[in-house]
C-alpha cells in the first residue's frame, strides 16, 4: 500500500509537466529540419573597426548652428544597396545645432555628452553608454557638452 501512496502522490507533478509540454517535445525522437540557407550570393557580417578611420570634417550649415563650432565627421561602414538602410560612425565637436531627422535612427553614445531637446522643450541627456531611437520627423536641437562619438544606423529615404 505504501508504494502505491508514493506513485499517487508523485504522479500529480508529473501529469501536471506532461500537460504543460508541448507533445511534440515529449518524442526525443522526432526529427526537426534544418531551415534552408537564402539563396543568392554568399552574404558576409560587416565588423566596426576598432578605430574609426579618417573621415573629411564638415559642418552644420550657419542657420543651423545655434552656438560653438560643431564640426563634424561621418563614416559610413555599411549601406544597403537600396540605400535605404546605413550604419557608420559620426563624431561632432562641442556646440549646438537644429537638426531635423528625415529618416529613423537608432543611436549608441561611445564617447562624450549630448543634451537632445525636441520642440516641445522636452531635454534628455545621453552619455558613453546610452542608446535610444530618434524617429523620422524629429525636431529639435542637440547641445554637444563634451565631444561625442556614436555609432548610428538609419533606416529611410530621407524624404
Amino acid at each position: 500500500m505504501g508504494i502505491l501512496k508514493q506513485l499517487i502522490t508523485a504522479s500529480g507533478p508529473v501529469l501536471a509537466y506532461l500537460g504543460a509540454m508541448p507533445l511534440a517535445r515529449m518524442i526525443p525522437f522526432r526529427s526537426r529540419s534544418v531551415p534552408p540557407l537564402l539563396d543568392g550570393p554568399v552574404q558576409r557580417t560587416v565588423d566596426f573597426p576598432a578605430v574609426q578611420p579618417p573621415a573629411e570634417p564638415y559642418s552644420w550649415p550657419r542657420s543651423h548652428i545655434l552656438s560653438g563650432n560643431p564640426v563634424q565627421t561621418a563614416t559610413y561602414i555599411y549601406t544597403s544597396p537600396d540605400g535605404l538602410f546605413a550604419a557608420g560612425i559620426w563624431t561632432c565637436e562641442v556646440g549646438t545645432f537644429r537638426i531635423d531627422f528625415g529618416r529613423a535612427e537608432f543611436i549608441q553614445i561611445l564617447e562624450g555628452v549630448v543634451v537632445v531637446t525636441d520642440a516641445e522643450g522636452t531635454a534628455r541627456t545621453y552619455r558613453a553608454g546610452d542608446a535610444f531611437v530618434t524617429p523620422k520627423g524629429f525636431s529639435g536641437t542637440w547641445e554637444v557638452i563634451a565631444p561625442i562619438k556614436k555609432h548610428f544606423t538609419w533606416y529611410g529615404s530621407g524624404e
